[in-house]
């Protein structure tokens, strides 16, 4: 610390520069908090806290290393090791958080939050009982603790234990009233119920405090059938990826996801060769699925999403040129005639209406290019459908509909099939699995 600093004692420097982190200042906190391990270069709660301010720049690696530098200058820092742990997690090292927070719980075994940050790394690894035994563990300790009930309904969720889960997150609720995330979950949890007003009320509840919340907009919509928009608004679906990113890759394995699949096998029927020539589209690539099946065919791919969090994820496929953050009809839009192959899976069930981004698709392909897609299916459309807003969120399509639009683009159609696309509560999903092409010799 320079001379200026000499006025405040160590301790008053680290509880000044903790003061300007907590109220948002990160830059003069760094600063101080460098300052400080100058002067005293093992001081652990200026480690500590530097550490956590990195993790949330997004700088996890060091990170880590500070808050260990912090633990070995204070082996008994409980807070410490519960934050190393929270680090471990976000950058999916769940082995290590684990034993992370255990070192927390060592230390002290009355440490609700370690037991419920334990409980959450056991069950993103799907160790469901330990996972509750952690949460039963902290409710004990602490029975108001409403992020320990939220998380307690969240497993009672994947394990399909519904009328268990409502209760839980009604208890969240109750000791924290805006919890956006448990009045969405509630509402899901009632919906899977077939409690579809008691959702209503929910997310009515819900926009009572966060009136201008895009995803209990969409949801409030979707239930009640009133509002309904054209398509999900970019605001709803960042929010709902952000969120989605982390255990995306987990749920769809467990609802048997299966429209990569059914695209891969279309492509490979229409395209033989692989022979890594073609410029193609990811359009919506989310957290890269179809990635690995596309590469073999692309001289350049690209993968678009509004999802930064699921970009990230993608990125770890190893397998993109370019992977783009943006609205997907406005990317389109601005790359006519660049594409051979567009290939798109579970991304237009966010859209109802799907004039728009149909025609951009039509002027991004090259004459004689692929659009290939994969849509939610109306099982029994009634005269005049054209998608439905389903409660869950998604849109479903009329076969109709979407031929009829195709022909209109000017689309050649070459094949549309029947098929299931994943799991719903237990029950398949009826899709379409829709091929089309540019015809050959139209000018770009």
């Amino acid at each position: 610390m320079d001379k200026n600093d000499k006025k405040l004692s160590l301790d008053d420097a680290v509880k000044l520069a903790v003061k300007l982190h907590r109220e948002g200042q990160v830059d003069d906190a760094r600063t101080l908090y460098r300052r400080i391990l100058e002067a005293a270069p093992t001081q652990p709660d200026a480690l500590h806290y530097l550490g956590v301010l990195q993790h949330q720049a997004g700088r996890g690696e060091e990170a880590v290393k500070l808050i260990r530098d912090a633990i070995k200058s204070n082996p008994a820092y409980t807070e410490a090791h519960n934050n190393l742990g929270n680090v471990l997690k976000e950058l999916g090292r769940l082995d290590e958080a684990k034993a992370a927070y255990r070192a927390c719980l060592a230390l002290d075994p009355k440490n609700a939050d370690a037991l419920n940050n334990l409980g959450t790394a056991l069950r993103e690894q799907t160790h469901y009982q330990e996972a509750m035994s952690c949460y039963r563990k902290a409710i004990e300790i602490s029975p108001e603790h409403a992020d320990v009930w939220h998380n307690i309904g969240s497993i009672l969720v994947e394990l399909e234990r519904y009328e268990e889960a409502i209760d839980a997150y009604r208890k969240s609720i109750s000791f924290h009233a805006p919890n956006s995330a448990s009045y969405r979950w509630l509402g899901y949890s009632l919906y899977r119920q077939g409690r579809l007003q008691e959702a209503v009320d929910v997310f009515r509840k819900w926009l009572l405090f966060d009136p201008d919340n895009p995803v209990a907009r969409h949801l409030l919509a979707a239930c009640t059938g009133e509002n309904v928009p054209k398509r999900a608004s970019d605001a709803f679906v960042e929010e709902t990826f952000d969120k989605f990113a982390g255990s995306f890759d987990k749920v769809l394995k467990k609802l048997e996801y299966r429209a990569p699949e059914h695209l891969a096998k279309a492509v490979a029927a229409l395209i033989p060769q692989q022979n890594g020539e073609l410029m193609v589209l990811d359009a919506g690539c989310g957290t890269g699925w179809c990635g690995p099946l596309l590469r073999p065919y692309a001289r350049r791919l690209v993968g678009v999403d509004l999802s930064r969090a699921m970009l990230e994820k993608a990125k770890g496929c190893g397998v993109y040129d370019e992977l783009i953050e943006e609205e997907l009809t406005s990317y389109i839009q601005a790359r006519k005639g660049v594409f051979n192959l567009i290939v798109s899976a579970d991304t237009l069930c966010y859209f109802g209406a799907l004039e728009e981004v149909t025609r951009a698709s039509f002027e991004a392909l090259k004459p004689g290019g692929l659009m290939l897609f994969s849509i939610e299916k109306i099982a029994n459309p009634q005269p005049g459908n054209t998608f439905i807003l389903h409660p869950h969120g998604r849109y479903s399509h009329a076969e109709n509909y979407m031929r009829n639009l195709l022909s209109a683009c000017g689309f050649d159609l070459l094949s549309i099939e029947n098929q299931i696309l994943r799991k719903e509560a237990g029950r398949p999903v009826e899709g379409l699995i829709v091929s089309v092409m540019r015809p050959p010799g139209q000018p770009t």
